[in-house]
């Protein structure tokens, strides 16, 4: 009997003593002591994972007891694949939970207001952990992946901030972008609809112009005002953006007068009525302009160097703000 019992009682004390041991080893912390991004890689399992954290010096444990903690204290399920991010003091046993959750590391792209399609493809290629798989694609290819037609894509993207985890390409984000902008197009376009204007498509180019040509949020509506009273009065709009968007990479920064007499689907100056397509991708603010414009009969704008523009009702008084504003006069 008393070996029995000194054997029962050693058996005690034994799992007494391997669970106090298991618990101080998830205990243990991951050697790291920033924010750490860790990248787990498509079929990793604990033992690769567990000799990855070591070769990294991001664990202290040997691999054997790596392996013990995650089959005796885890969860059960596979480890997920993707890019975490890792705390200061975090323990091994909350890392292996998080693989399991799949709760990967999300970054961030913002794009702002105003940028051109060329722009935008610039930004993409060099996001960090973004997989670029339409670099080579010309702009019909591009459209055609992104929308499924050839129409261009430029002015069909949101600006925003988009997230995505390391992986993703930059074609799921550009998907997203124009869904993004014809939902908000469609949606401003059922609640605020502009009698001035035929279809979503040239609210969509016409604030395009108005993003390009305000520098201040206040003067967008009495800009978008100027332009719907030109279009209403058959005049040209003679927009210096569109101008320069047209004249793409030829532009070195300086327009000139032979700029503007020279005939082009993008000049203004030489055509009426909107230009083709959109000459920038245009956000919320510019959409919402060109649909609630201010009041007012101005037929001309200008801009005073400041950010803000001067407006006139007509040529003459024009002529003098250029004069004051544009030729120091």
């Amino acid at each position: 009997m008393r070996k029995t019992a000194w054997a029962v009682t050693g058996l005690v004390i034994s799992i007494a003593l391997s669970i106090l041991w298991l618990e101080r080893l998830s205990e243990q912390r991951l050697s790291i002591n920033e924010p750490t991004l860790i990248m787990v890689e498509p079929g990793t399992n604990i033992t690769r994972l567990g000799q990855q954290l070591i070769n990294a010096g991001q664990s202290k444990q040997s691999l054997w007891q790596l392996r013990l903690l995650d089959r005796t204290l885890s969860s059960k399920g596979a480890i997920k694949a993707g890019e975490y991010r890792v705390k200061p003091g975090s323990t091994v046993l909350a890392f292996f939970e998080q693989l399991r959750s799949g709760q990967a590391y999300t970054r961030k792209l913002t794009f702002p207001e105003g940028w051109t399609l060329t722009q935008w493809r610039a930004l993409l290629q060099a996001a960090e952990g973004l997989r670029p798989v339409t670099t080579r694609m010309t702009e019909t290819e591009l459209a055609i992946a992104v929308t499924g037609a050839p129409r261009p894509l430029e002015g069909w993207l949101f600006p925003e901030t988009y997230h995505y985890t390391r992986g993703d390409t930059d074609l799921k984000l550009l998907k997203q972008a124009h869904q993004t902008m014809r939902k908000r197009l469609a949606h401003l376009w059922e609640t605020l609809p502009q009698q001035d204007l035929l279809s979503p498509t040239e609210l969509l180019i016409l604030a395009s112009i108005v993003e390009r040509e305000s520098g201040r949020n206040e003067d967008r509506y009495k800009i978008a005002r100027v332009f719907l009273n030109r279009l209403q009065k058959g005049m040209r709009l003679q927009s210096d953006p569109t101008v320069i968007y047209g004249l793409g990479s030829v532009f070195d920064g300086d327009l000139k007068r032979r700029h503007l007499t020279s005939d082009g689907p993008f000049n203004t100056y030489t055509r009426a009525g909107l230009p083709p397509t959109p000459i920038c991708n245009p956000g919320a603010g510019a959409l919402t302009a060109v649909l609630t414009p201010a009041d007012g009969d101005w037929l001309y704008f200008v801009g005073r160097g400041d950010g803000s523009s001067q407006f006139s009702l007509d040529l003459k008084a024009h002529n003098r703000a250029v004069n004051q504003y544009q030729r120091g006069k």
